[in-house]
């Protein structure tokens, strides 16, 4: 019986797992195991849902804005390879935009803050500045293990007709799974400012936008910058952000539960709409560029 494929299955759902139970293991103020553990399952289940949600867009957009993917595949293969002659190739910029801005970061952080907002916000349990970090580290674990679940089966399914890289490409994937985590904390972080720190209703309703926005533009640059295979840099500078505001937020942690303000559901439109809205001129000014 060959056991590689479970070994393969094992390096890729225990880092999550485990990353999962540092971050419980460092909440002062522990949150009950089988939330978290909801949470992360919730997380894991988008995966389907947002695959027909992208099926849907592309469909509408693809024709719309004339996208060609195969040439983005095409440039990132001849960049990847030292194959890339500017005198002769043209970078797809709107395809680049099209593919890490909105279809990659917009979508995936949109379904995740609705999780957070819609299941995590509403939980007694959340009532205090790190637990919004810590519940949208769950959603967003989850969601990185079924993708790279999902990254891994279909990689198990070409060893059958062709070469295959499974254990290399498992070792790739453990970047994004720290880069998820990653947008989850800075989307949990201000979340936390919205429904604790911030009095100001006009405050509130900016940390509410920026907890969308922010993970939603630093999730399409790390996208944007893996396309010319500069993103370790990125990377290690977002970490080191990461893990300060994270401490940041133990500091600030109270000992006794404090009222959490409501999330209007106006803000929540808000958050989108914003978010959505500066995607859109990136992907404008892409097409732009292409158009020059």
């Amino acid at each position: 019986m060959d056991t590689e494929p479970t070994l393969l299955y094992l390096a890729t759902i225990l880092p999550p797992i485990l990353l999962l139970i540092i971050i419980w293991k460092a909440d002062r103020f522990k949150e009950p195991g089988h939330l978290l553990a909801a949470s992360f399952l919730l997380g894991a289940a988008i995966g389907l849902p947002l695959d027909l949600l992208i099926g849907i867009v592309e469909d509408i957009l693809a024709p719309l804005l004339g996208l060609d993917m195969q040439s983005l595949d095409d440039a990132e293969y001849k960049l990847k390879y030292n194959l890339w002659d500017p005198a002769k190739d043209v970078f797809p910029w709107l395809e680049a935009a099209y593919m890490n801005f909105l279809r990659a970061a917009y979508l995936e952080e949109s379904i995740k803050f609705a999780l957070i907002i819609f299941f995590c916000v509403q939980l007694t349990n959340l009532d205090e500045p790190m637990d919004a970090i810590v519940y949208a580290a769950a959603i967003g674990l989850g969601y990185a293990a079924m993708e790279n679940i999902g990254y891994l089966y279909y990689e198990l399914g070409k060893c059958a007709t062709e070469d295959c890289w499974t254990w290399k490409m498992v070792k790739v994937r453990y970047y994004p799974l720290v880069m998820h985590l990653g947008f989850a904390v800075v989307m949990g972080l201000f979340l936390s400012q919205a429904l604790f720190d911030e009095e100001s209703l006009f405050k509130r309703r900016i940390m509410i936008i920026l907890s969308l926005v922010a993970p939603v533009m630093i999730h399409g640059i790390y996208n944007f910058n893996r396309t010319f295979d500069t993103f370790p840099a990125l990377m290690v500078m977002f970490i080191i952000f990461i893990f300060y505001y994270f401490r940041r937020s133990q500091d600030k942690k109270i000992t006794e539960t404090e009222h959490k303000r409501k999330i209007e559901v106006i803000n929540i439109f808000y958050s989108y709409g914003a978010a959505l809205a500066l995607v859109s001129v990136i992907i404008i000014s892409a097409a732009l560029i292409r158009s020059t």
